[in-house]
């Protein structure tokens, strides 16, 4: 065909997608990727259909490439838009063309086939080797819940031991500290008695002077109060100072 009907041009397309660097008839640019410019009808029907027992023959060995990761990885990401595309699909394409119908089906069934061989796969293989290690995990968990529990109740029993020994020390050092306290209040008396020894020591030599004195001091105190109560500051300190004591000390 000279011109295709609508979407059936990019059925081979896709086509031509998956066989770059598969089918050497196919063009491609040193990174292995078709160029955006031979992806049309023409380019597709000169490296496809050229030859249709070969294109036949590299249609049911591709599965076997697949299956030995000889696509490159390329190739199935740039067919990917394709298979988004409104039109492209076994019912649509078939009203357009039978053979491209078909093509386009087997398109969609290798790139599932291929999601499925490396994809889920790989993560149901990841899952499972999760799970064993999972089941792994939780037996040394399990051990050490077992190894932290014996530990506990031997934490347990040495902290009872350790309260009941700290309550016994704590009332020693009660016993201590009230036993310096009252060492302290003895030392502080003891040291104050002697002060007061001292001072009333003083005050006997004192109080033995004093006795010579009363007479005299009670006079001068009873004429201060009874003579020099009237007067201001300055003139009691006068009378009593110049006159009184002078006049006193004189007279005896």
């Amino acid at each position: 065909m000279m011109r295709t009907p609508p979407g059936v041009a990019d059925v081979f397309i896709a086509v031509m997608i998956l066989f770059a660097g598969v089918m050497p008839e196919i063009p491609t640019m040193k990174s292995g990727r078709v160029r955006a410019e031979h992806r049309t009808w023409d380019v597709a029907k000169r490296a496809l259909l050229k030859d249709v027992n070969g294109f036949l023959d590299a249609l049911t060995s591709f599965k076997t490439r697949v299956d030995d990761f000889g696509v490159p990885e390329l190739n199935w990401r740039e067919v990917r838009p394709y298979l988004d595309l409104k039109h492209f699909s076994f019912e649509v394409i078939q009203r357009r063309n039978g053979m491209a119908a078909n093509l386009c089906s087997w398109v969609r069934s290798v790139v599932s086939y291929y999601d499925v061989l490396c994809v889920v796969q790989p993560k149901r293989e990841a899952l499972a080797e999760a799970n064993r290690r999972l089941e792994q995990a939780e037996e040394k968990l399990k051990a050490a819940n077992d190894k932290v529990a014996a530990l506990q109740e031997a934490l347990d029993r040495l902290r009872a031991r350790f309260d009941k020994a700290e309550a016994a020390r704590q009332a020693a050092q009660n016993d201590v500290d009230v036993a310096q306290k009252r060492r302290t209040l003895a030392r502080r008396l003891i040291r104050a008695l002697g002060d007061e020894k001292e001072r009333w020591e003083t005050q006997i030599g004192q109080r033995s002077i004093e006795d010579t004195t009363v007479v005299g001091d009670a006079l001068l105190a009873a004429a201060f109060v009874g003579f020099a109560g009237p007067f201001d500051a300055i003139s009691r300190k006068q009378l009593l100072g110049t006159d009184w004591i002078p006049y006193l000390r004189g007279a005896i």
